[in-house]
């Protein structure tokens, strides 16, 4: 073989090599992707359903009456379906989380009495941040909800007042419609 032949056989060694490199390091790079999407819209589906569990035991009766029952039946079932989801892309802490968040979901429904549905209602609190700081600690997104920045006692640089809203009174009719 001359030197032209060993130069073409050595292209096709290089292309075929870089092709191969190629596709395996982009389809595991598309399978993270996708592992990240479908991880995020469990997550966010599973807090979506406690929050709307929560509000609608806010202002149903206590115990609820049969059409409030069944729509806080209805939310407790999408975090279950969600949380079989979060069982298969998660590790263990955000799966321990979000059981115990299911089942501090199924006290505020069961509570007898408005004091104990109050309470309840705090422990899911509670349960939804744990779950938020588990999920975001699982995927990497930031640190903790509600620490500080690193290096910082604070959420603000230092010197700068703590940012706030405007009063109701304060805001303009123009903040009104943007």
């Amino acid at each position: 073989m001359d030197a032209g032949g060993y130069a073409a056989w050595a292209a096709a060694v290089t292309s075929a090599a870089t092709l191969v490199v190629t596709t395996v390091v982009g389809g595991r790079r598309e399978k993270r992707q996708w592992a990240r999407e479908a991880l995020t819209d469990a997550f966010v589906a599973f807090l979506a359903a406690s929050w709307q569990h929560s509000d609608l035991a806010k202002v149903s009766a206590t115990p609820p009456d049969i059409s409030s029952a069944e729509a806080m039946d209805g939310q407790y079932g999408e975090m279950r379906n969600q949380l079989t989801r979060l069982r298969l892309l998660s590790p263990p802490d955000v799966v321990r989380a979000g059981e115990t968040l299911l089942r501090l979901q199924r006290r505020v429904k069961d509570a007898g009495s408005a004091s104990e549905r109050a309470e309840a209602l705090s422990a899911a609190s509670t349960g939804r941040h744990d779950m938020v700081s588990a999920a975001q600690k699982a995927m990497g997104l930031r640190r903790p909800w509600g620490a500080p920045p690193r290096g910082r006692s604070a959420s603000t640089a230092p010197g700068l007042p703590e940012p706030q809203q405007p009063s109701d009174s304060a805001r303009t009719r123009a903040d009104e419609f943007s």
